[in-house]
């Protein structure tokens, strides 16, 4: 029960001179999206929807999906090879493209060519099962293995308000799957989830105020987090930045991991967990600290703009940094393009 987002490509042979306004694929594919789903389903309900109602000689339809990432939440970060997204490519044809070694999908891909789309990548009818789902491959933390039943009920009651039958097949598991995804928000304190790093003297200060003239930074870090105004996933990377006060230590990668981790996995919004993190990385090392948060929204994307790839950029800035402005756009500069 949590959104995966995709671009859907169709091409059709036309009969009897109909062709359809442009619009129309738009709709169509629209009307099936707004339903609980997977890939290849989907795939195939637009194009029996457009091969029926216009009646072509036949239909091609292919989907880009991607889902958002599950990580362990076991740990106390995401790892750093940790991805935004996961995708798969799924395709469904009818008429003169059920047979995919045609000319015809061979003309079909020469055009989705230029949109970087390799045909070998395309996951074969019948071959994509549920595994599709990072849910179903993440770990769940022992934690959460009893979950408890009136929430699970309460997801089954969602379910049925939405016309679904909880009993079918696909969604057997879904109510207990979706409680375990909620249950990682739990609220717990930092001391513990840092096991006592915050305050274990290793950081000291010696009474020496001054700082070293280099920014240290951490870029890239990844996080995953709720959004609390609508129960949606919003994930991203960190850029952290600061200054060391004589007397102190650089901080450890693997601490400011779990810093960004501990912060993320809760009900949040963008601008509070980016404050969060500046104050307590603060609290280590001295007051000169910058934290940029560059995040994408699942509930911007499938209920706001609905603009796929956009993200949003929030920044605190602490001591120097937000006082000098070269300074600042010294560290901002060092964020690589890609991100």
């Amino acid at each position: 029960m949590l959104p995966f987002y995709f671009k859907c490509h169709v091409g059709y042979v036309p009969s009897a001179q109909r062709v359809l306004g442009l619009s129309k694929l738009s709709r169509v594919t629209t009307v099936f999206a707004k339903r609980l789903q997977e890939p290849q389903r989907l795939a195939n309900q637009v194009c029996s929807a457009l091969h029926e109602e216009i009646q072509p000689t036949g239909v091609a339809v292919l989907l880009q999906c991607k889902h958002i990432p599950f990580p362990d939440m076991e740990s106390n970060s995401l790892h750093s090879n940790h991805k935004g997204v996961m995708g798969i490519l799924v395709s469904s044809g009818s008429g003169v493209f059920q047979n995919k070694d045609s000319n015809l999908w061979t003309d079909f891909f020469g055009l989705l060519n230029f949109r970087g789309i390799e045909r070998d990548k395309i996951i074969d009818k019948g071959s994509l099962d549920q595994c599709w789902c990072p849910s179903l491959s993440s770990k769940v933390s022992p934690k959460n293995e009893e979950m408890n039943p009136a929430m699970v009920t309460s997801v089954a009651s969602i379910l049925k308000s939405l016309g679904e039958d909880p009993t079918r097949k696909e969604l057997q598991g879904t109510p207990a799957r979706y409680t375990k995804w909620l249950m990682n928000f739990q609220c717990s304190s930092i001391e513990s989830a840092l096991n006592g790093s915050l305050g274990n003297g290793a950081l000291n200060t010696n009474g020496v105020v001054a700082f070293d003239e280099k920014i240290h930074s951490e870029l890239n870090l990844p996080f995953l987090s709720q959004c609390e105004h609508h129960l949606l996933p919003f994930y991203g990377v960190v850029h952290i930045g600061y200054y060391i006060s004589k007397g102190f230590h650089p901080i450890e990668k693997r601490l400011l991991q779990s810093i960004v981790h501990f912060y993320g996995i809760k009900l949040q919004v963008q601008e509070r967990v980016t404050k969060q993190i500046a104050e307590t990385v603060s609290a280590l090392i001295g007051e000169n600290v910058i934290v940029v948060v560059e995040a994408s929204h699942t509930c911007m994307i499938s209920r706001g703009i609905e603009k796929f790839g956009s993200n949003t950029a929030t920044i605190a800035a602490l001591g120097r940094f937000s006082t000098d402005l070269a300074t600042r756009t010294a560290f901002l500069e060092s964020i690589p393009n890609d991100t």
